[in-house]
């Protein structure tokens, strides 16, 4: 009977460490797949921020000497130059589904603030890009007597914008520096007799 007993321990007890070591496997799989998200949302947006980046510089270089020179002549010129401006669409549906299916739970504390806090400053750019020139070229702002005002309001907010996409091209290489840790952990805990022969290899 005691034989008996400790064998029904035994199974129980290997049935839980096999629930575990499954449920383990899957978290590391959608922890996986959720980095794999992660830098490829993040690559595109941060193509789309280096593609508007320069056109922005520039806008604010125009606008720069224009203000300078004093030779903006009516409010119908100004609203042509700075409606050439195009808000940058970033996306941030990686983010959400980890947010969703608890992912985020799952994943080092450190690799969670380094993606909260580029998604953050993307979120607060992308606000920016959207509302800013809006703002700047409503009709209550605009007027041949504050003309002036606008024009240093517009060279301001493309100031923070470009300021805004120096920072992005920052965070975003040290968020995809993370995430490539983070992947690579992964793979050595799922295979780490692996890992080592392969470092005896290259030595």
């Amino acid at each position: 009977m005691l034989f008996e007993s400790a064998l029904i321990v035994i199974s129980i007890l290997v049935a839980l460490g096999l629930d575990e070591w499954r449920d383990d496997r899957q978290d590391e799989e959608t922890v996986q797949l959720a980095l794999s998200n992660f830098a490829s949302e993040l690559r595109q947006n941060q193509a789309r921020v280096e593609d508007a980046a320069p056109f922005n510089r520039g806008l604010r270089s125009v606008l720069r000497n224009h203000y300078q020179d004093d030779d903006i002549e009516s409010v119908e010129e100004f609203v042509n130059m700075v409606e050439s401006y195009a808000p940058v669409v970033l996306q941030s549906t990686a983010w959400e589904t980890a947010l969703a299916t608890g992912s985020l739970a799952k994943m080092d504390y450190n690799l969670v603030s380094a993606l909260s806090l580029t998604y953050s400053l993307q979120n607060r750019y992308q606000l920016a890009s959207r509302s800013g020139m809006a703002d700047l070229t409503s009709p209550q702002n605009l007027s041949e007597e504050k003309l002036n005002l606008a024009m240093y309001n517009s060279i301001r907010y493309l100031d923070d914008i470009t300021s805004m996409e120096e920072e992005l091209g920052v965070i975003y290489d040290e968020a995809f520096a993370v995430i490539q840790t983070a992947r690579m952990e992964l793979v050595n805990e799922a295979d780490p007799q692996g890992h080592m022969e392969a470092r005896d290899t290259s030595q």
